[in-house]
């Protein structure tokens, strides 16, 4: 949940600022930063673990979060969403007094659900399957910060010969993901009929 509530954050702050600010080097940053997209996570592990043990937030819940509330890719698709929004409306909203935050909070948030939508599933997806970054960086006998996969993964240890409770794991598992999939798909169908449409 904190993942993906940083993630839709700095994403609508990003994707607003790379859409509708103008400043020196705008497209170029903006280059730069999609292109970290490219760049494989195994190669960021022993980087980001170093960070993490400087910082001093090995074995803690920090150390899963705040690497993950930034992402290029939910920079980009905030990005190109707010670009299709006509600018008649936010010069209108400008005219009429309203600052940037009042324009992004009020008109291209309720705007860009559909999109918010996406990319807060896509986010809770990844957050919730990951296991090696929490292998990593939380110790094993920390198990109040264990993430669900470092749970089953102990759990497929201890009940090695008790298959029942390892599918039992597995189904709990599933539920979450599914359940969000379920609420979140009139939103999906929205974005992919609206994604053709101009005007």
């Amino acid at each position: 949940i904190l993942v993906v509530m940083g993630q839709l954050a700095t994403s609508v702050a990003g994707g607003y600022a790379f859409a509708r600010l103008r400043f020196p080097g705008r497209d170029t940053i903006f280059l730069l930063y999609l292109g970290t997209i490219m760049i494989p996570f195994v190669l960021l592990i022993v980087p980001l673990y170093q960070l993490m043990v400087r910082i001093g937030w090995v074995d803690s819940l920090t150390a899963l979060v705040m690497p993950w509330i930034f992402t290029a890719f939910g920079t980009f698709l905030m990005r190109q969403f707010f670009v299709s929004v006509p600018k008649e409306i936010e010069e209108a909203a400008l005219i009429d007094g309203a600052s940037r935050f009042q324009i992004l909070v009020r008109i291209f948030v309720p705007a860009s659900l559909p999109a918010l939508a996406t990319l807060a599933t896509f986010t809770f997806l990844y957050a919730w399957n990951s296991f090696f970054w929490p292998l990593v960086i939380i110790n094993t006998g920390n198990e109040e910060n264990h993430v669900l996969t470092l749970s089953l993964n102990v759990l497929r240890g201890r009940a090695a010969d008790s298959p029942n409770l390892i599918l039992a794991g597995a189904a709990i598992a599933i539920l979450p993901p599914f359940i969000i999939f379920i609420l979140g798909q009139r939103f999906f169908v929205e974005s992919a009929t609206s994604s053709g449409v101009k005007g």
